[in-house]
């Protein structure tokens, strides 16, 4: 039986914009490495989404990290409100144990339900997304004066607590969150 180890979700957008207003994706197309992971990954992620009989773009993804596989599952949102399974990345390194985050500084990947809350495309580790650590449980169960933070899921292949994918890998997640 599978580890589940992390759950992150990039959710489409609840609100309207106000009119006149300029929209998230010509805000982070600004950056040279958004539009660069646009360029190299919008074709391929279309081909992707057709062979699979997915509405291009995605109106909302779901991410699944499973750390004693080292793998991060890209779920898509099929026209029926279900998800899909789309592909898999291989998480590239790894640090800490099966187990839970509890405190800053402990190397561990937090375990839980997150949301992927801001995008970074000038990221050291070349575009990231932070994951919403900690929760309600993380912040219940973990150090009371300092439970830590700053956890991503990001291109190049290190970490302290983090989900790196490869800077091929994150430029298609960072895309598709995006334009969810």
């Amino acid at each position: 039986m599978p580890h589940i180890r992390l759950l992150a979700v990039a959710a489409a957008c609840l609100f309207a914009a106000a009119p006149g207003a300029v929209s998230f994706r010509n805000e982070q197309m600004k950056f040279a490495r958004v539009r660069n992971a646009a360029k190299d990954k919008d074709e391929t992620l279309k081909q992707l989404f057709g062979s699979k009989g997915l509405s291009y773009p995605p109106k909302a993804i779901l991410l699944r990290a499973f750390k004693k596989e080292a793998v991060l599952e890209l779920w898509v949102e099929n026209s029926s409100g279900s998800y899909v399974l789309a592909r898999n990345y291989s998480i590239c390194a790894t640090s800490g144990i099966l187990g839970p985050k509890r405190r800053i500084g402990d190397g561990q990947v937090p375990e839980g339900f997150y949301e992927l809350d801001w995008f970074n495309p000038q990221s050291n580790f070349f575009l990231s997304l932070h994951v919403s650590y900690p929760n309600a449980a993380d912040r219940t169960l973990g150090s009371k004066q300092n439970p830590g933070g700053d956890i991503f899921l990001h291109g190049n292949c290190v970490t302290i607590g983090c989900i790196p994918i490869t800077d091929h890998g994150i430029k298609e997640v960072y895309w598709l969150a995006v334009l969810a």
